[in-house]
């Protein structure tokens, strides 16, 4: 009886302690997703997310097509308000840098003894090079407006120009994603993308944690957190792992877009874009995540996006078509429940966009190389922009 009762004893002391694990690790998991959620909802209230097309009219006459020289080089531009400004600064600039070179060459010449007279004293040689330094600060702030206002003209020039196809150097790049993004020219923006998405079992929220231009490249870093509600662990773990892969790629996510194709119509009612994108993602166990190693990928591919609007904005309706090659981890591939690692995978979500500030979209369809990941199942995602 009483090896019995010791037995029983045993038996409980391990379930207690199984049942102190689990919740242990759901209380880490239930942690990280709390925080990563207010990421989120701070991101939601906080920034403009998601592609945010307004209506918008070019101040551009096409009869108005004028030469500026800016950086050494000439080019044709239209008259607007910037380009004007960019003249009234240019000749401020150019009055400046013809004193700085005057300056500089005076107090050269009489440092060599080239302009036959004495040397200047300590004191107006300190004079003359205080000047040339304020000189070069004041020039170097004139460069920096006009590089604003030449943004802003880039800007408007592609409202204006319907057709935009593999003409992107590095300001047209940043002037188009400010367009798309509402970056308000910021070049580093924390907090900025943000969306929820819920498949059949499953649903994922991500946050983009910082984003800017790079040359010509738009980079992002963002964190996503995926759940799912199947009892089962190896059909969930093939369930969130697909969750992630429709949704943003993984739980920690670096995405890259170069900008291929921006065709409108006047007032933006309708619009078609393609992009590059490239993009590395990580999945963590320790990240609210049913994995149990590491798991990354790296991609590329091509995204179309088209959309049609009523005239007065307040709905949008939208498509948007994607192609990648996937190149996975081992892991990557055994929680997605495939047979191979490297795999084309793509998809067709439609959707659409009212009030201007909210979005809804559906991925109604899915294509790759492996069959499990066909037409899996229809996933609801939703953005507030802001």
């Amino acid at each position: 009886m009483r090896n019995k009762l010791h037995t029983v004893n045993i038996g409980n002391a391990i379930d207690d302690r199984i049942t102190t694990t689990i919740k242990t690790n759901n209380m880490q998991k239930t942690v990280l997703t709390t925080i990563v959620t207010l990421l989120s909802v701070i991101s939601l209230n906080a920034q403009v997310t998601g592609f945010k097309i307004l209506n918008k009219t070019s101040s551009i006459n096409e009869a108005d097509s004028i030469k500026i020289t800016r950086n050494g080089f000439t080019e044709n531009v239209f008259k607007t308000i910037e380009i004007i400004e960019f003249n009234y600064l240019k000749i401020t600039k150019t009055e400046k840098e013809t004193v700085l070179v005057n300056l500089k060459d005076e107090l050269y010449n009489n440092s060599i003894g080239a302009d036959n007279k004495p040397p200047f004293n300590p004191t107006t040689i300190k004079a003359k090079s205080d000047s040339i330094r304020s000189l070069r600060q004041e020039i170097k702030i004139i460069t920096t407006q006009q590089d604003s206002l030449y943004f802003l003209y880039t800007k408007d020039y592609l409202n204006f120009k319907r057709i935009n196809i593999l003409k992107f150097g590095s300001i047209r790049s940043r002037a188009f994603f400010d367009m798309l993004y509402g970056d308000e020219g910021k070049r580093f923006k924390a907090l900025g993308n943000a969306g929820i998405n819920f498949g059949s079992n499953t649903a994922s929220i991500y946050s983009e944690l910082v984003s800017g231009n790079l040359g010509l490249l738009r980079v992002s870093l963002g964190s996503m957190i995926s759940s799912n509600s199947n009892d089962s662990l190896p059909e969930g773990k093939k369930e969130e792992a697909y969750q992630r892969l429709v949704s943003y790629g993984g739980n920690t996510v670096l995405n890259f877009e170069y900008p291929l194709m921006y065709l409108h119509f006047r007032n933006n009612q309708y619009n078609l874009i393609s992009r590059l994108v490239a993009k590395g993602t990580s999945d963590l166990p320790a990240f609210g995540t049913s994995t149990e190693k590491w798991a990354g990928s790296g991609s590329f591919g091509i995204d179309f996006y088209g959309d049609a609007s009523l005239s007065n904005n307040q709905l949008r309706f939208f498509f948007n078509f994607n192609a990648n090659k996937i190149y996975g981890t081992d892991v990557y591939r055994d929680n997605l429940g495939i047979a191979n690692s490297n795999f084309t995978f793509g998809q067709l979500s439609l959707g659409l966009v009212f009030l201007e500030n909210f979005k809804i979209s559906f991925i109604i369809a899915t294509f790759s190389s492996e069959e499990s990941l066909r037409n899996k199942n229809i996933v609801v995602g939703g953005q507030v922009l802001r």
